[in-house]
């Protein structure tokens, strides 16, 4: 299968955070009423699919640390599908992989 779970969560972890920078900028910019570009959550670290999503539906997957939103066929074994539209799919990770992005979280608030 290639990478560990470890592995995984960190590029995830990485694409998130860097869509948080996105927001913010988007927010502070007053650009949140149209579809805010950000760059697919999918493990691998290569890809530069960008997904549209309004804010609603960024901050809908951002309530649960463990899910994500990927490119239409950018989920991976053992993600769950959450929910599957035209633009994206909202997965769940699970696992050891769950885990380890739940505690990367950077909404999550310490201890």
């Amino acid at each position: 299968m290639g990478r560990s779970p470890a592995r995984r969560a960190a590029n995830e972890a990485m694409f998130r955070a860097a869509n948080e920078r996105i927001e913010d900028s988007a927010a502070n910019l007053d650009l949140t009423a149209s579809p805010i570009p950000f760059i697919c959550e999918c493990d691998d670290e290569r890809c530069t699919q960008i997904i549209r999503l309004s804010v609603a539906e960024y901050e809908q997957v951002r309530s649960d640390p463990r899910r994500f939103f990927v490119s239409p066929g950018h989920q991976s074994e053992p993600d769950r599908v959450v929910e599957e539209a035209e633009r994206f799919a909202t997965v769940e990770k699970t696992g050891q992989e769950g885990r380890l992005v739940a505690g990367q979280d950077p909404r999550a608030s310490p201890g």
